[in-house]
């Protein structure tokens, strides 16, 4: 079989995998149409065709869904990765290590490299990640791309349309594929590819000038199966990137990656799917409702403002127009008849107090939806005593601190163990110390949701110490169950006060 013929079987293959891919989520793909419709207009496309530049908010008439996803996704975003602070810390497992004065200085060096990469401006770390989150809060599954950028001297972050991405995942919900279409402009896949890769029929067109036209591209990246140790060449690496040319079946790039390129976090999964849930499915039926109730209210408040008018007719009665600012006519001497004025408004027997009370009342269950009743944390003061204050962090720890500890083993930490290889490979931390070589190293995460955890159980180890040195009163021997040294230490590290406090 000559080398074309393989490179068309091969690419056949990918088409069909990838088709089989998309069929397997089709009723997703309509639930995420409904939601991107009324959460996140600027997603669209799943099941529609849609243009740059569409205005897509034809059908909106209150935005207090899409500013309930914003709002969480924002929350996510600052829970997960703080303004200002680091995205993680290097550690190693073998904590006796860590005393060591140069494995010390190595792991504090090698920190600081990692998130000043991860914050240079030109990875995009915020951008994309910001999207990723708000596909996470409306779509349930997000997808990041990391890699290195063009020039090779920095980390690159890029987030993917769920409608063009399709993860392939394992037996056990890891992510270990990824399918990706694409439509280039012809000079677009010469600038990325160069004229000599493209297939016969693209050079063709190049040629004459036809380099404004669209070609269907097909990005694959899938683990080997047979790779080879210690890889030299990128076509041998661990995994397997493909970009292929659909209509001309035509591989134009071949090369690897030695891990998985994309991390791929979702907000909740249930049994047997692969894609995730999220809050934004909740608030699907009450977000549509506040649709319908919008545009009634709408044109409730026009008929008060503009009511539609009575005027005689010397005919018959014609059909009643109860728009705003409608004129119906009746009958002449019908109006004799009952006396009075004979323009008049038509009164509909609307009642706006109790519509907008129904909205409010539809309004607060989108917003709880999207935790906002649970992400407003109290504070202390005059309203609230100290212990319903710590039962109210209490009950945010509950509710979304699942949430966030997936997000911490399913987003935060592949970023963080992707990068560092990167960076490991290309040396940017320098000589590793003798101590650390064929050591593992770990990432740890300092989210203000464990921070909160801290300072719930602070503070209910602080009663439990206020309360036996109440009973040390009659009990003297109890005094000694409590170790006040242990305990400051505690509340200091909860609170993140300086060491030298």
């Amino acid at each position: 079989m000559s080398e074309e013929n393989r490179d068309e079987k091969r690419v056949l293959g990918h088409i069909k995998r990838q088709k089989e891919a998309q069929n397997r989520r089709s009723q997703f793909e309509h639930h995420w149409d409904d939601l991107t419709r009324v959460l996140l207009p600027r997603r669209q496309g799943f099941m529609t065709t849609t243009q740059d530049g569409d205005q897509r908010v034809e059908d909106i008439y209150d935005g207090t869904p899409m500013q309930g996803a914003r709002s969480l996704a924002n929350t996510v975003g600052a829970m997960i990765r703080p303004e200002g602070q680091d995205l993680t810390t290097i550690r190693t497992e073998n904590e006796d290590l860590e005393q060591l004065g140069e494995v010390q200085d190595w792991l504090g060096r090698s920190t600081e490299q990692l998130n000043e990469a991860i914050r240079d401006p030109r990875a995009r770390f915020r951008q994309a990640t910001g999207e990723v989150d708000l596909d996470l809060v409306v779509l349930g599954t997000g997808i990041l791309y990391l890699g290195m950028g063009v020039t090779q001297d920095h980390l690159l972050f890029q987030s993917v349309h769920l409608k063009d991405g399709y993860p392939l995942f394992s037996d056990e919900g890891i992510p270990v594929g990824l399918y990706r279409t694409k439509k280039m402009y012809l000079w677009q896949a010469e600038l990325m590819f160069g004229l000599e890769n493209l297939s016969r029929e693209s050079q063709e067109k190049i040629l004459n000038k036809k380099q404004d036209e669209k070609v269907d591209c097909l990005y694959s990246v899938q683990k080997r199966k047979n790779p080879k140790n210690d890889p030299i060449f990128s076509k041998d690496m661990p995994y397997e990137e493909l970009w292929m040319e659909v209509q001309a079946k035509h591989i134009v790039r071949e090369k690897g990656f030695n891990d998985f390129p994309f991390v791929i976090p979702r907000w909740d999964t249930s049994s047997g799917e692969d894609y995730g849930r999220s809050p934004g499915m909740i608030a699907l039926p009450d977000a549509n409702t506040l649709q319908s109730m919008g545009e009634t209210i709408l044109v409730a408040g026009q008929r008060v403002a503009d009511p539609p008018l009575m005027a005689p007719n010397d005919g018959a009665f014609s059909e009643v127009n109860t728009f705003p600012g409608g004129m119906s006519y009746y009958d002449v001497e019908t109006a004799s008849q009952v006396g009075g004025n004979p323009f008049f408004p038509l009164i509909s027997g609307a009642n706006l107090p109790v519509t907008r009370d129904m909205q409010t009342d539809i309004r607060n269950q989108v917003a709880a939806a999207f935790f906002k009743n649970i992400l407003n944390l109290p504070q202390s003061g005059p309203q609230m005593t100290a212990t319903e204050v710590i039962q109210r962090k209490d009950e945010f720890i509950r509710e979304v601190g699942p949430v966030f500890g997936r997000f911490e083993t399913d987003y935060n930490h592949p970023i963080a163990e992707r990068s560092f290889k990167i960076m490991l490979r290309t040396d940017a931390f320098g000589e590793i110390p003798p101590q650390l070589q064929g050591q593992n190293v770990k990432f740890e995460f300092d989210l203000p949701v464990n921070k909160i955890k801290k300072q719930v159980e602070a503070a209910s180890a602080t009663q439990w110490a206020m309360e036996i040195m109440q009973l040390a009163q009659v009990a003297p021997e109890a005094r000694h169950m409590v170790n006040v040294d242990a305990l400051a230490r505690f509340k200091a590290d909860a609170m993140a006060l300086p060491h030298d406090i």
